[in-house]
């Protein structure tokens, strides 16, 4: 099967109730408590005109991007004409949470030896499901000229500092015209909310290189809801030893409770002429809203780091 990745992320989810309204009652396979999950869509990749119908974990994955959840709490399996496989009498190979479903023709018994046509779907925790999400703007950091087109979370993050998310819920990739994934026809080597985007020329067909991509993330609210209050500006250190270093940990032993638990943003600017840390062309070793920034003079080319100072974005404090 050709992997081509259809990149559109958050998928509607319903909230399950303990009766199905059109296929009856069924016992699903399960990991997990059900009782107040939500349930994915019905998926339905293979067939058992090979060597069996392999609806596994992995694949279903890789051609439905972000409509399942990372740790799915049960399964529940039917036929095409909504049986249970109790009813079908087939004998299942595989039937978890972890893995997927497999049935296999070759363990059927009688003269049918042959698997009937399934379809499953996944609970997922109720947190997967009509969460309220946004988007990130767009990126485009990198084009197919040379190896491929790498749009890597690591290096978005290093690049537009505080206009990412800790933790992405979702990852939409298309290209500059403005197509899908599955439009373009390219094979994507990756595509998650945990590395980023990545096409590389060698995985295409035709000698022909990857199109040119955009990414955004979703993220979860309080980064989405536009309320970000700035603490003081910080400038805890100097370049005269090995580099300028403006840590989280350190300029909160410094500045109790000044700084939030969980910031949402990092800023980083010179003490002189407040010129923002990516537009002074030096290179910079840590910049993010977790760990803090830092700029190490043994990483400049001919020059040690300028003086920078930092704040950080924080969710505002309900007002009584």
């Amino acid at each position: 099967m050709n992997n081509l990745l259809s990149v559109a992320i958050l998928a509607g989810c319903f909230f399950a109730s303990n009766q199905q309204q059109t296929l009856g009652p069924f016992t699903p396979v399960t990991e997990g408590p059900v009782s107040s999950s939500c349930w994915t869509q019905w998926f339905d990749r293979g067939d058992p005109s090979g060597s069996g119908d392999w609806e596994t974990l992995r694949t279903l994955r890789i051609a439905n991007p972000g409509k399942i959840c990372p740790n799915p709490l049960g399964i529940e399996v039917r036929t095409l004409t909504g049986l249970t496989v109790a009813q079908t009498g087939d004998v299942i190979y595989r039937s978890d949470a972890t893995t997927g479903f497999v049935c296999r023709n070759r363990d059927q018994r009688g003269r049918r030896r042959r698997c009937n046509d399934y379809r499953v779907r996944f609970s997922c925790h109720p947190r997967f499901c009509g969460v309220q999400v946004c988007w990130t703007d767009w990126f485009d950091r990198d084009d197919p000229s040379g190896t491929g087109d790498w749009e890597i979370l690591f290096h978005l993050r290093k690049e537009n500092p505080g206009k990412l998310c800790p933790t992405p819920v979702g990852i939409e990739a298309q290209t500059l015209t403005g197509l899908s994934v599955a439009a373009a026809g390219d094979v994507i080597y990756s595509s998650d909310t945990t590395t980023g985007f990545a096409c590389r020329n060698r995985d295409q067909r035709g000698r022909r290189n990857c199109n040119d991509y955009r990414v955004r993330f979703s993220c979860r609210p309080p980064f989405c809801d536009g309320k970000v209050c700035w603490t003081n500006w910080y400038d805890r250190d100097n370049p005269s030893g090995t580099g300028d270093w403006e840590l989280l940990v350190n300029l909160r032993d410094k500045n109790p409770g000044q700084i939030c638990s969980n910031p949402l943003h990092i800023e980083a600017v010179t003490t002189d002429t407040n010129t923002p840390a990516i537009a002074t062309g030096d290179a910079i070793y840590v910049y993010n809203q977790t760990q803090g920034f830092a700029c190490r003079n043994r990483d400049q080319k001919s020059h040690p780091c300028r003086d920078y100072k930092v704040r950080f974005g924080c969710p505002c404090r309900n007002e009584a």
